[in-house]
């Protein structure tokens, strides 16, 4: 028991030296969706706003608490837009979660954008949940932008961070949140099980976070694929939104079986039908290596010349 503490400790240590900040503003989780339940029962909203599509977690975090939910869903493209500030000015919200970039979108929040949503929320007494999983994903993109470095001007925002999206570990699990209100953080610590977070993630996110090289070779990487397959896609005649992260998101119109298409291929495409505020032709493509999103590309160029000759001769 005195080992698990003690490997604890230590993550949220090198977590605070990482970030800049100190142990007492992070809390641990068994990834990103255990720190959004821990929060919510922690922070015990009545009324939540959610802009939507988004990720699931977060309604269904309020779902069970009984806390109401409105969905506010985003201006087509999907973009967050000041009409956001509208709607925290009309209602009577105290909890608001944000995804920056979006997930399964990619879309970002701009700077501006988001300080105006944080200072309001600060006037009208609304906890934000700052969803930054894709963030560090994001850091060659110009137009989004951590709120980690100004996190003691907003002490009502949790920023919610993941080691094991960019670093390919996901199932060690191991997210965390960030507050400058450390009695909320102390809280959170409190809620749900004792030790949420298993020896191996701890012991493999300490490790990550002095990857620098990695780190570095895989933004690269991830800056050159996700924008090489943007351009492929929408050669393919797909509408493709700008992606951010380690997705590219798609709608392939007339076609709402592509992913069951590609399965006799061995590709596996997340369909986002189940996405409040999508369709039945939303997708969201991995990036994956060169070779690999090659594949995926003749795939569904092969798959798309098919639906159409089915098309032409109905």
């Amino acid at each position: 028991m005195w080992w698990i503490s003690w490997c604890i400790i230590q993550t949220r240590q090198a977590l605070a030296e990482f970030h800049g900040k100190t142990p007492e503003q992070i809390v641990c989780g068994n990834g990103g969706a255990d720190v959004i339940f821990r929060t919510v029962r922690a922070v015990s909203p009545s009324h939540a706003l959610i802009p939507v599509p988004a990720f699931s977690e977060y309604a269904a975090a309020l779902a069970e608490i009984g806390c109401r939910v409105t969905y506010w869903k985003m201006p087509f493209p999907y973009q967050l837009d000041e009409t956001i500030l509208k709607a925290l000015e009309c209602g009577s919200y105290d909890f608001l979660a944000l995804c920056n970039p979006n997930n399964p979108t990619g879309t970002g929040i701009a700077p501006e954008l988001l300080e105006r949503i944080l200072c309001l929320a600060a006037e009208k007494h609304i906890f934000v949940l700052l969803d930054e999983c894709f963030c560090d994903m994001a850091e060659t993109e110009p137009g989004i932008r951590s709120m980690l470095p100004c996190l003691e001007q907003y002490p009502h925002v949790l920023v919610l961070k993941s080691l094991t999206k960019l670093y390919a570990i996901p199932g060690l699990r191991l997210g965390y949140g960030l507050c400058a209100d450390t009695e909320l953080v102390e809280k959170i610590r409190q809620t749900g099980q004792p030790w949420p977070v298993n020896t191996l993630a701890e012991e493999a996110g300490i490790a990550a976070l002095h990857a620098e090289e990695y780190r570095e070779k895989s933004l690269s990487f991830l800056q050159d694929e996700r924008w090489r397959l943007y351009d492929e896609l929408g050669k393919l005649g797909f509408r493709v939104w700008k992606p951010s992260a380690n997705f590219v998101f798609f709608r392939a119109e007339g076609c709402p079986d592509l992913d069951e298409r590609l399965i006799p291929y061995g590709i596996l495409l997340r369909h986002c039908d189940n996405y409040v505020g999508l369709g039945v032709d939303d997708y969201r493509a991995a990036v994956r290596l060169p070779e690999e999103n090659a594949y995926l590309l003749r795939c569904l160029r092969q798959v798309m010349e098919e639906v159409l000759l089915w098309w032409q001769n109905r």
